[in-house]
């Protein structure tokens, strides 16, 4: 099973350079799950999003570690069951926090987010029609946001969180507690993959996992960040 995914999407799934390896909540239920059903993980360098997307689409990588699902791929991948749920958060400077209950809130309001990707169909298409919000082409969203070139920054929270623990920037930038977006985590598989007719024993593997209390303690140790 040839897999690949983001390079530093914390807790979901990172990239040690070191060890040449991806880490993380979304490896690891993989790891385990193919384990059980026999099968050998390899795990390829990350590259850029589309260009795994495109690989995706013809087979030449089985499974993508870490996706929300939306409607547009969901006509050319096939998703498993969700993994795990993120929230999605507003990030500003300390002491510029402001009332956020609906994302109408943030009309009018300069935003930053990490360049491509997905913060679920609905964030998204709000985002499009109404909202005024930068995409940054390399990490470091947050850093930007200190400089105070926007107002806020969008995030999944532990990602975001685990950034500021990076940076030194602990205490000097907040994340709004109302989340923007709930999203399931999936891993997405492509239909072009000759491992693809084990879509319904990956299912039921993952489903296991659940029940077994694997995932709340893949969970539990990584999000210790706090």
């Amino acid at each position: 099973m040839r897999v690949n995914g983001a390079s530093d999407w914390y807790p979901i799934v990172m990239y040690s350079n070191k060890a040449k390896v991806h880490h993380g909540i979304a490896i690891d239920i993989t790891r385990e799950a193919f384990s059980r059903l026999g099968i050998t993980v390899i795990n390829a360098p990350p590259l850029p999003w589309n260009r795994m997307l495109r690989q995706l689409e013809n087979g030449e990588l089985d499974l993508l570690l870490g996706a929300y699902w939306t409607s547009e791929r969901a006509q050319i991948y096939s998703y498993t069951e969700p993994l795990v749920q993120e929230e999605i958060a507003i990030f500003v400077r300390q002491g510029e926090e402001f009332p956020l209950n609906s994302l109408d809130d943030l009309v009018g309001l300069i935003g930053l987010r990490p360049m491509g990707g997905s913060y679920g169909e609905e964030f998204d298409h709000y985002a499009e029609k109404y909202l005024n919000i930068h995409g940054v082409k390399e990490n470091g969203t947050l850093e930007l946001l200190q400089t105070g070139r926007a107002d806020y920054a969008v995030l999944s929270r532990y990602d975001g969180i685990a950034d500021l623990h990076e940076t030194g920037n602990l205490g000097q930038i907040n994340d709004l507690p109302w989340p923007v977006a709930s999203n399931d985590v999936h891993l997405m598989m492509s239909r072009a993959s000759p491992c693809y007719y084990l879509l319904d024993e990956i299912n039921k593997t993952i489903r296991d996992l659940h029940k077994e209390g694997f995932t709340d303690q893949l969970e539990a140790r990584y999000l210790q960040i706090n």
